[in-house]
């Protein structure tokens, strides 16, 4: 593998503080410093599944060196089974791979792919009964035959894959939903038993005044052992995509897409994609730091020659984004208009882990996206990324229609101090047809529109002079009928009294002027215009 990545892979080690960016990058002589220099610091995250762990587990598995017949090499705290004569038999799965551990709120789940391997090691030693070489009757013991029979990796009770090795490499395919798998390793040896004996034996020198008579018996034994692994073998199910238009804007085109799985990332095109809420980390697997190697006397400890990585993903996301090539005043190429799904708290990691966590986020598992500059067919397909490595499918996108304009006609029904009465109507641009799904906003008032395209609107105070509405659809990502927004203004009417009303208030004033105006022009009439100069003196 790239020498480079090697120290990214072990997050659980040790952190040293952070590096200024000049100790970083200005004092280092290769990208191998560099990198062993930024894993010291901190733990790196990767934006997708990794090949890095797969490609160091393969050539790790061939570093693992069985011990002698007589001396069985295992990983510290492995179970071991012991037989007659086998003794310290067992069998690990040192990793599944490609395998991705997802860190959920409160659980942790191991998924792989349907189609991997599951790589293996296996060990033995013979433990040989003590030879006697005196007396009249003499035992030598040796090994005619041990080997490791079989291999074999089984799922549900059906055999995938069969081997027989200290090292293996099992593949399986087709898998789905969630697998106990099973590694069960048989091992065998055969010993062979010299047996002499002497009828005319001399105690006193200890030799035969005879023949010896020579006899072998072989004897045997076995001991199964097995490993278990248990996952959850992912599948891009019930995916799909929809694709809308919308009627005077060519260049302007609505996507929703369903991944149908927990999604790493979506390939709109080759320079654009939407990258989910997860990212990745490698970490060593627990148990492999330390390698026992025991005989029949002594048992010793040393640094392990096989140390196998995982990858893992974890929530740092509170949703997906966009991922584009595009740089300076180039327009952006898409806008996630929303993501839904299940709505979680972000997971707890050991504090040896220093990656950052969302500390609650939307498990998308539905996206829609609008787009003013893609064409059209850039969305005919759609590649979904899941989060085990290599794990991808295309989807189609399917037409779901135009989105339709409309109009909204407002009319002030009445209006008063105290308020006022408005109806919405609201049509198709095209056809005139009612539309009746969505609502109609005035200031602060909101009503649905009814089967015949109408809403009214109760305003609690009057406004001044016109009135603003606007139609608001449903999300043409979530609607069967696909609209577009609309709006209206509409005059308050003047609040001129009515004609009958005017009359009535004129022949009221004169009514009540008319006498006082007779009585002060008679009155000044009488003085002949000397009390009010209304008449003019002779």
């Amino acid at each position: 593998m790239n020498e480079t990545r090697y120290p990214l892979l072990w997050s659980e080690d040790v952190d040293h503080g952070n590096h200024s960016s000049n100790g970083t990058e200005d004092t280092v002589s290769s990208g191998l410093e560099f990198s062993t220099r930024l894993a010291n610091s901190t733990d790196v995250p990767f934006d997708e599944p990794i090949t890095d762990v797969e490609t160091w587990n393969s050539g790790d598995l061939q570093d693992f060196a069985p011990g002698e017949a007589n001396t069985s090499v295992y990983p510290d705290g492995t179970h071991r089974e012991n037989g007659l004569y086998i003794k310290d038999a067992y069998t690990s799965i040192v990793a599944v791979q490609p395998s991705t551990i997802l860190h959920t709120e409160n659980n942790s789940t191991r998924y792989i792919a349907p189609d991997g391997e599951v790589l293996t090691i296996a060990d033995y030693r013979v433990a040989l009964p003590d030879n006697d070489d005196s007396g009249s009757t003499r035992d030598q013991w040796s090994i005619a035959r041990s080997s490791i029979d079989s291999v074999t990796l089984q799922a549900d009770g059906r055999e995938l894959d069969t081997d027989g090795d200290h090292r293996s490499t099992l593949e399986y395919s087709g898998l789905a939903g969630t697998q106990n798998l099973t590694v069960e390793t048989n091992i065998s040896v055969r010993l062979r038993h010299k047996t002499q004996t002497c009828w005319l034996y001399n105690s006193t020198a200890d030799s035969c005044d005879g023949s010896w008579k020579n006899e072998t018996e072989y004897l045997t034994d076995q001991v199964t052992v097995t490993d278990s692994y248990q996952a959850v073998a992912t599948q891009i199910n019930e995916r799909g995509g929809k694709r809308v238009t919308f009627e005077n804007a060519e260049n302007h085109t609505g996507v929703v897409i369903h991944p149908g799985t927990t999604w790493a990332g979506l390939d709109i095109s080759s320079d654009v994609c939407l990258r989910g809420n997860w990212r990745f980390y490698s970490a060593g697997i627990d148990g492999w730091r330390t390698m026992v190697s025991r005989n029949e006397t002594t048992t010793t400890q040393r640094n392990s020659s096989v140390r196998p990585a995982q990858l893992h993903a974890v929530p740092m996301q509170q949703e997906p984004v966009l991922v584009s090539e595009a740089t300076g005043d180039v327009e952006i190429p898409l806008v996630i208009e929303e993501a839904w799904g299940r709505e979680q708290n972000g997971t707890s990691l050991p504090d040896t882990i220093s990656i950052p966590v969302a500390d609650r986020y939307v498990n998308a598992t539905s996206i829609a996206v609008r787009s003013e500059t893609l064409p059209a067919a850039t969305f005919d397909e759609v590649t979904v990324r899941g989060i085990v490595r290599g794990q991808s499918q295309t989807i189609s996108v399917t037409d779901n229609g135009a989105v339709s304009d409309t109009n909204l006609n407002l009319t002030v029904l009445e209006a008063d101090s105290s308020g006022a009465l408005v109806q919405a109507i609201v049509t198709e641009n095209t056809t005139g047809d009612p539309v009746t799904t969505g609502r109609v906003e005035v200031g602060n008032q909101s009503a649905a529109v009814n089967a015949s395209g109408i809403a009214v609107l109760e305003l609690e105070e009057r406004p001044s002079l016109v009135v603003d509405g606007q139609y608001v659809p449903r999300d043409w990502w979530r609607a069967e009928q696909l609209y577009s927004s609309a709006s209206d203004r509409a005059k308050i009417p003047a609040n001129y009294p009515e004609f009958q009303k005017l009359v009535e208030f004129v022949l009221v004033t004169l009514l009540w002027f008319l006498p006082a105006a007779l009585a002060v022009y008679g009155f000044d009439y009488v003085t002949g215009g000397a009390a009010l100069g209304l008449r003019d003196q002779q």
